[in-house]
C-alpha cells in the first residue's frame, strides 16, 4: 500500500496495456484476454502513440522484418527495434521525421539481427511519448 500526496507525479506511471481482442469478454470468459496477451497481441502506451497492429518476423536467417500501424497525436521521432542474442543487446533506429501530428501511418523496415533470440518494437514521438510491445522470442527449431 502507498499513499498519494500532491508531490507525486502519476502521469508517467499510467501506462496501459492495449489488448487486441474482438470484443470485451464477460467475466466467465476473461481468460480470452490472457490468451491474447500470451500470443503477444497487445502493446503498452500512455495513449499519445498507439500501435494496434505490429509484427516482428524473421524473413530469412538473421533478418527481421518489422511492421506496425501507428496512430499518433504529436509528430513521431523514430521507431526502435531492440534485440538480443543472449550475450549482448542491440538496437536499430528507424527515423520517422516526416510524420505529422494527428496522423496514422504504416511503417516497415528490415534489420540485420544475426543470432537474435528476442526482439521488441517501440515507436516514440517528439515529446518522448511512446508505444512498445513486449519481446517476441525466437521459436525453438
Amino acid at each position: 500500500m502507498f499513499q498519494i500526496d500532491p508531490t507525486h507525479e502519476l502521469y508517467a506511471h499510467k501506462n496501459i496495456n492495449f489488448v487486441r481482442v474482438p470484443k470485451l469478454p464477460d467475466f466467465d470468459h476473461s481468460s480470452e484476454i490472457l490468451c491474447a496477451m500470451a500470443k503477444g497481441e497487445f502493446f503498452i502506451s500512455t495513449g499519445e502513440v498507439l500501435m494496434p497492429e505490429h509484427t516482428i518476423r524473421e524473413t530469412k536467417p538473421g533478418v527481421l522484418h518489422v511492421t506496425a500501424d501507428v496512430h499518433n497525436t504529436l509528430p513521431l521521432q523514430f521507431a526502435e527495434l531492440v534485440w538480443g542474442n543472449g550475450n549482448a543487446t542491440f538496437r536499430k533506429i528507424y527515423p520517422l521525421h516526416s510524420s505529422r501530428q494527428f496522423s496514422e501511418q504504416k511503417i516497415a523496415f528490415d534489420v540485420d539481427a544475426k543470432g537474435w533470440q528476442w526482439a521488441r518494437l517501440a515507436v516514440w514521438d517528439v515529446a518522448g511519448n511512446g508505444a512498445f510491445a513486449n519481446p517476441v522470442r525466437l521459436s525453438a527449431k
